[in-house]
């Protein structure tokens, strides 16, 4: 089944880039109406200026579209379903309906392996899945320096919570990018897993894969290079060219979550300090 996958992850990513005026007229349209798509919210609302349907899909919001919540609590970093949240300790993690995943699945290391602080003893995640009509755009959910950084090949298949309950070892078979960053309130991971097809993941330094061939040393090598450089709390930092999931993992004693498993959106508060001492501006 290898072959038919990487064959139709090329030519989706074919179709999605091309700039045939009729062609991408007809995906853009087709989808802002199965979809209900707010174009008023985009930077760019006319749909006949986006040059391919990926430019369309990867598009720009408008800061007032999704404001953020004060600080110092932690934002959402995308649009979509929090199917869950919970803690997790070192031998594993809860992520969906009780199916557990290990660090060492997941992350594709164990966690004593990680940089030195990444975490506590329990982690606090949140599991957020994209689904095809939300906004594809990655946030920094509290201001930080990125040091450390990882890519783990795999497939490009349906990360869905109705996929995930049939068959659970679907993240630990996607493709992933691993982004740890220091912040004023400790160390926080963002897991970003690859979805159906195309699944490109992409961040601000380093545009995603041409290649869907699992060994691809320039890739790992410009995903590397964002190593120190730090960002701002609530800027973009990565997108997806396709459906995928977002991990959010920060260490639970320095965070309780304040929302419930429900649609969210960027900018909304996903946990708050759990002692108001640790409140610090722009965290």
């Amino acid at each position: 089944m290898r072959l038919p996958t990487e064959l139709g992850s090329r030519l989706v990513q074919a179709l999605a880039q091309s700039r045939i005026r009729w062609w991408k007229r007809l995906l853009i349209s087709t989808f802002i109406r199965h979809f209900s798509i707010r174009l008023d919210e985009a930077v760019e609302p006319d749909a006949e200026r986006y040059p391919s349907f990926n430019a369309f899909f990867t598009r720009a919001l408008r800061p007032e579209a999704r404001p953020l919540a004060p600080a110092p609590a932690l934002l959402c970093p995308v649009d979509g379903q929090l199917v869950t949240t919970g803690q997790a300790g070192f031998d594993g993690l809860v992520s969906v309906k009780g199916q557990p995943f290990t660090w060492t699945g997941l992350l594709g290391q164990p966690a004593n392996r990680l940089p030195a602080g990444l975490f506590d003893s329990t982690a606090l995640f949140f599991n957020l899945y994209l689904a095809p009509g939300n906004y594809h755009r990655v946030h920094l959910p509290a201001a930080g320096t990125l040091r450390h950084v990882d890519w783990i090949p795999g497939r490009f298949v349906s990360v869905s919570p109705g996929r995930l309950r049939r068959d659970p070892d679907r993240y630990v078979k996607n493709e992933r990018v691993v982004l740890g960053f220091d912040t004023r309130m400790g160390p926080l991971l963002l897991v970003l897993v690859a979805a159906r097809l195309v699944g490109g993941i992409e961040t601000v330094w380093c545009k995603a894969r041409t290649s869907r061939r699992g060994h691809d040393p320039s890739f790992r090598i410009r995903l590397q290079s964002g190593i120190d450089q730090s960002w701002d709390r609530g800027q973009e930092i990565a997108r997806f060219n396709y459906g995928s999931t977002v991990i959010l993992l920060v260490p639970g004693s320095r965070w309780n979550p304040c929302v419930s498993p429900d649609p969210v959106q960027f900018g909304l508060p996903l946990a708050k300090p759990s002692r108001p001492s640790q409140s610090a501006p722009g965290s």
